[in-house]
């Protein structure tokens, strides 16, 4: 195991770029995010936590500690950037991640090696990844189609599974963890702000990256589609726990009228009163961080799952909904030109800024005005669209499943990214997708036709 000397405020989360990166520019990113994942597995007091599962719709923390490091050699054969692999069993293992409809779906295995195993083998990865680097011919222009875009894929990968593992993490008894001294929470400034809506004119967007982007992007973030966005209304500020608590001390959240389905199905199913990360205690609720139990942060996102969501806003009238996919957008565009691209700028709760989420319209300096709060950054938005593809979308050949077998009515889209994002995760881009009743760093805001 790497001892981590990450800074969350020194080191780089900015992904490099795919015309004129050197090889010095490859391997600090690479440290960043080797030792990002890293800090985060060291909160783990016992080595026996590893082979918990502490959502029972994903499996062990071994699987992911090994996962990520599995996931850098696999890609770099498929690419021919290097000839052989270390561990044959651990890269079959390891190479594959789970998403089952319901725990009893799930695929367990009886037999994982041990922890000093794994690290063992991470550390071979590490060297063989840094040495790969060190082959880089400064200034080679990367796209698709170059081998060196499987680097950027494990690099990437990686930092998918540092903020996905941390929301495990969120799951685990808080005595098995301890908070790494880097790690630092965003600050509470007591109740939410006024949440006022705001209308948007209509307009066109065009969704997708275009396939000469500056960085790297998964395959379901290319195609081109342009929609017109008719006029809509919605809320300045993400739904905040303050908010979302009234729905929950009314009774209303208990109340089947205003699920859907499916959603109150999973309700029954899990017993769920409350989100998962609330706490309760006696009177009054506690909410959970990654790693341990803190006094409710009232002015800070709600993270609920999609059905929860939609609970909300069919509470609020049956005339509130989820923003889709263009309407985000055509927000967010916006946003951007005013405050820069989010995986490059310092102005959102991206990149790992803070090691929570903050307050809402905390980063932003216009909570007066007609301008959104926290598009970008501090927890991703559920939106109403499903998962779909993009026209002109294609499967990359190194990895064939990361898309497509997603693209269904059981799984929504997220935008916009969350404090644990970071790299391309951050990016305006970035197109992120769970089934309805799973947990991330998620929230969202209200909206409706107007």
């Amino acid at each position: 195991m790497i001892t981590s000397t990450i800074n969350s405020k020194s080191t780089t989360h900015h992904p490099p770029k795919l015309t004129g990166t050197t090889k010095a520019d490859l391997k600090k990113y690479f440290l960043g995010t080797w030792e990002l994942y890293e800090m985060l597995f060291s909160s783990i007091n016992d080595s026996e936590t590893y082979y918990l599962n502490p959502d029972p719709l994903r499996n062990p923390l071994i699987f992911y500690w090994g996962h990520t490091a599995a996931f850098y050699i696999n890609k770099l054969r498929m690419a021919g950037l290097i000839e052989e692999g270390i561990n044959d069993r651990y890269e079959q293992l390891f190479a594959v991640g789970v998403d089952p409809d319901r725990p009893e779906n799930l695929d367990k295995i009886d037999l994982w090696p041990t922890v000093e195993e794994v690290n063992a083998y991470r550390d071979k990865v590490y060297e063989i990844v840094l040495s790969v680097i060190d082959q880089f011919p400064d200034a080679t222009e990367i796209d698709a189609n170059s081998p060196w875009w499987s680097l950027m894929m494990g690099l990437e990968h990686d930092r998918i599974h540092f903020e996905t593992s941390s929301v495990l993490f969120r799951q685990l008894p808080q005595e098995l963890l301890t908070r790494p001294e880097e790690w630092i929470y965003a600050p509470t400034l007591g109740n939410a702000q006024e949440n006022k809506l705001i209308k948007v004119a209509a307009g066109e967007v065009t969704l997708g990256k275009p396939s000469d982007h500056k960085i790297f992007g998964w395959d379901n973030e290319y195609g081109t589609l342009t929609k017109q966005v008719p006029a809509f209304l919605a809320t300045k500020n993400l739904i905040s726990n303050a908010e979302y608590l009234v729905f929950v001390l009314t009774g209303a959240y208990n109340d089947e009228k205003y699920w859907t389905p499916e959603g109150w199905q999973w309700k029954n199913e899990v017993n769920a009163v409350h989100p998962k990360f609330w706490v309760k205690e006696q009177d009054t609720f506690l909410y959970r961080t990654v790693f341990e139990n803190i006094t409710m942060p009232l002015d800070w996102p709600v993270e609920v799952n999609a059905h929860e969501a939609w609970a909300y806003c069919s509470w609020k009238g049956e005339e509130w909904r989820l923003m889709s996919e263009a309407e985000f957008t055509l927000i967010a565009d916006e946003i951007k030109k005013q405050k820069g691209d989010p995986a490059f700028s310092g102005s959102y709760n991206v990149n790992f800024q803070y090691g929570s989420p903050n307050p809402v319209g905390f980063m932003d300096q216009d909570n007066d005005g007609d301008s959104f709060n926290d598009i970008y950054g501090n927890v991703w938005d559920w939106l109403s669209d499903d998962f779909y593809p993009l026209p002109g979308f294609r499967v990359h050949p190194h990895y064939q499943d990361f898309s497509e077998p997603f693209f269904d009515e059981d799984h929504s889209m997220l935008l916009g990214g969350a404090w644990a994002s970071t790299g391309t995760g951050a990016s305006p881009y970035y197109r992120l997708w769970f089934r309805r009743h799973f947990y991330q760093h998620a929230g969202f805001r209200l909206a409706k036709n107007g």
